[in-house]
């Protein structure tokens, strides 16, 4: 077909060259859009290391699955796009000359875990979908036919679910490869492939609306950027080991600064200090009462000696 026959020729012709994954813009989330004549690329995410998969033409659109990472190879450039959907998080902004912002991405381990729990959780509920409507009125029928007791709860997860005790094998082979992974290691102690080298990112922002680019290198897992006052900006983390992170809008108008500030005192208001106020207010109005009863009272006494 013309669609494969432009994704081999471009696979035997394509120019190789250094190309920077950070200089990507944002990734997009899935499905996969592809043209005729577009390519996709497939990279597959081999331990911590991503590896080229295949090459696919715009009639067989690839689909994007946790451990695949896809570029596309379109007429106006290169789009990506990534299943891992994380962002930085905006720590604070301060006004100026120039908006100060200081964003930190320490939580991307857990943002990729509540989204993996989630996705097993769909995939769960598709399947026991699947498993009941094929099966389930079939063991209800023959269970009410040997009689007229409830089904009971055992019986029914023996059936649609997997056994706890399959679960903590499964979870004991998962630990067993996992630490498998680490027998072979350097003279220093060090497994191999894993390299102390600390990872780089690039913090990279942009006008909303389009325009001047800006981006900042750093070592660590936070950083403080300037921005112009007045203008919305998209902000992403970008990285040269992956499709970094989605962007988060930052909106550097005097009042959208304090509408963000209102916001994050209310978010840093903690239930304790909440409850604790509402103890030592519940202190003082009984005190109050207590003194104003002993004040009557004591009124009361004085009026029967006169």
């Amino acid at each position: 077909c013309p669609a494969c026959q432009t994704a081999c020729h471009y696979r035997k012709s394509r120019i190789e060259e250094d190309f920077q994954p950070s200089s990507l813009a944002a990734p997009h989330k899935g499905p996969v859009k592809l043209g005729q004549y577009d390519v996709a690329i497939v990279m597959r995410k081999v331990g911590t290391m991503w590896k080229e998969s295949g090459y696919y033409p715009g009639t067989r659109v690839p689909s994007l699955r946790s451990d695949t990472w896809i570029l596309a190879i379109v007429e106006d450039g290169i789009r990506h796009y990534s299943w891992e959907e994380w962002v930085p998080t905006l720590e604070s902004l301060k006004e100026g000359p120039f908006v100060e912002a200081t964003l930190s991405w320490r939580d991307v381990d857990s943002q990729l875990k509540r989204q993996r729990d989630i996705e097993l959780k769909k995939f769960n509920d598709r399947v026991r979908q699947f498993y009941l409507e094929k099966y389930g009125e079939k063991v209800l029928v023959e269970w009410r036919d040997s009689q007229d007791t409830p089904i009971p709860e055992e019986i029914f997860r023996r059936f649609f679910f997997r056994r706890r005790n399959e679960e903590e094998v499964q979870s004991k082979s998962d630990g067993l490869s996992r630490d498998s992974e680490l027998v072979f290691r350097t003279q220093d102690g060090q497994p191999i492939g894993i390299t102390t080298e600390k990872p780089s990112y690039v913090v990279a922002w942009e006008p909303e609306t389009g325009g001047l680019m800006g981006n900042q290198i750093v070592d660590t897992t936070s950083a403080q950027i300037s921005l112009l006052p007045g203008t919305k900006y998209l902000v992403r983390i970008a990285s040269n080991d992956g499709p970094g992170s989605f962007p988060i809008e930052i909106d550097t108008r005097p009042s959208s600064v304090q509408v963000w500030r209102i916001k994050k005192n209310i978010q840093t208001f903690y239930p304790l200090a909440a409850i604790a106020g509402a103890a030592a207010a519940t202190i003082v109005l009984m005190m109050s009462l207590y003194i104003k009863r002993a004040l009557r009272k004591k009124t009361v006494v004085d009026e029967e000696e006169v």
